[in-house]
């Protein structure tokens, strides 16, 4: 979506805060989530059915790469929307221009107490301008997994560094393995952003200052030495592209790379032994880099403004909200255990079935570790228009079809041009 048509559909937005007459008898909720793991969703919500009597749920789902958009257009259309999935890239615009309800406002009582249980980067996630807009329904951060035993089998030491990386991937190629490391490039996926600045953050970097400029224009940023090192990578034949998260599981799968940067729950399938032949060999470690500090993030529960103005429905749609996210984390315990989910309830981490489950395929300690250390992004009311133009330009440099210099110099101008424009308005 181009900047001018999000920027118009944005302002559109701000009226939407009534639109639900309330209701005396039953209600059913309009529920929008993307289109992960439906058959458990829809086991959620009969559950859910079960014990509000009264209260139905309708669900419909998009493809997370059409995702944002659908949303965009349900609500410049006035479609009937209650609960949604959010994202930490899109919370600020949604939430400036009236889309979502503050939890705080919808459950005053509650939302001190539930804050206290999430993880900092899940927090700073779910709030904007002081006030909480989401529970968490998954909380990841992206993640460094390789392959233990061809590493133990040539000798090669967990990469500490990202040169360490390259070292690696060069003797492992000398050693007959075509592509050692697999990359999910796919410009379309939010995410293709987010794997990218968690290079920046291990390496002790930042995308922007605290005045919001942006410095990864700087030759001498963490930024531009991450994706010169990935265009190298890309030069020197060690990486391998490929656009499918699940193809990469597969061909992981089957012995042909031993590095890739993603989701802790890709971890989870690949240690599946019901799945994987290879499974028990792949292990996390920490994000290569000086500090060693990776990208967090939460995907959470929201309650739009349209609801919250009608008391019936604003009321139903919270109980769905706290049932799918508040305690006892009945189902973020599920998506983990069954799943390998991430979560921003802490509590989790100390709950015997998700130890039990998770530590069949992941070194709880250093999971934890990397949680507590784990940094977020930046998130404006642009940063996600912002972010729909770099991965593009990101992408071109990462296979040198554009310099390093030229991205880094676009994107800034970019930025620049989208925050003037903000302030302007």
């Amino acid at each position: 979506m181009n900047l001018k048509r999000l920027l118009a559909l944005t302002a559109m937005w701000c009226g939407l805060a009534g639109g639900h007459p309330a209701l005396a008898e039953d209600i059913t909720l309009q529920m929008v989530v993307w289109n992960y793991s439906l058959d458990t969703i829809q086991d959620n919500l009969k559950k859910f059915e079960q014990q509000n009597p009264g209260i139905k749920v309708q669900l419909t789902d998009y493809p997370w790469t059409e995702y944002e958009n659908a949303l965009v257009l349900r609500m410049r259309n006035k479609t009937p929307t209650d609960v949604i999935y959010g994202g930490q890239d899109w919370l600020p615009a949604w939430a400036a221009a009236g889309f979502l309800a503050p939890l705080d406002d919808v459950a005053p009582d509650q939302i001190p107490a539930l804050k206290k249980d999430l993880a900092g980067f899940a927090v700073s996630d779910v709030t904007y301008k002081g006030k909480v807009y989401g529970l968490p329904y998954y909380a990841d951060t992206i993640s460094f997994l390789y392959n233990k035993k061809m590493l133990e089998d040539a000798g090669i030491a967990v990469p500490k560094t990202w040169e360490d990386v390259t070292a690696a991937a060069e003797k492992l190629k000398a050693g007959g393995l075509e592509f050692p490391i697999a990359y999910e490039y796919n410009a379309d996926l939010p995410n293709f952003y987010d794997q990218f600045i968690a290079g920046v953050y291990s390496r002790g970097g930042d995308m922007f200052d605290k005045d919001l400029n942006p410095l990864f224009a700087d030759p001498q940023s963490a930024a531009f030495k991450q994706l010169q090192w990935i265009q190298d990578i890309n030069k020197n034949g060690l990486v391998f592209n490929e656009p499918q998260l699940s193809n990469i599981v597969t061909a992981m799968g089957n012995g042909k790379h031993a590095f890739v940067v993603c989701y802790n729950y890709i971890l989870a399938a690949l240690n599946n032994s019901a799945e994987q032949s290879r499974a028990g060999q792949f292990a996390l470690a920490p994000m290569p880099g000086e500090t060693h500090q990776t990208f967090g993030f939460a995907k959470f529960y929201a309650i739009t403004a349209a609801a919250a103005a009608d008391p019936a429905r604003r009321d139903a749609s919270w109980k769905l909200v706290n049932f799918m996210a508040g305690p006892p984390y009945t189902i973020a315990n599920r998506w983990a255990v069954e799943k390998g989910l991430g979560f921003g309830q802490l509590p989790l981490l100390e709950d015997k079935d998700v130890l039990a489950a998770w530590g069949k395929w992941v070194d709880m300690p250093t999971l934890r570790d990397q949680i507590t250390h784990a940094k977020v992004g930046t998130w404006t009311e642009w940063t996600a228009v912002w972010a729909a133009q770099f991965r593009p330009l990101l992408a071109e440099g990462m296979v040198g079809q554009a310099s390093v210099e030229d991205v880094m110099k676009t994107g800034a101008d970019k930025w620049n041009a989208l925050k003037a424009k903000m302030k302007k308005d």
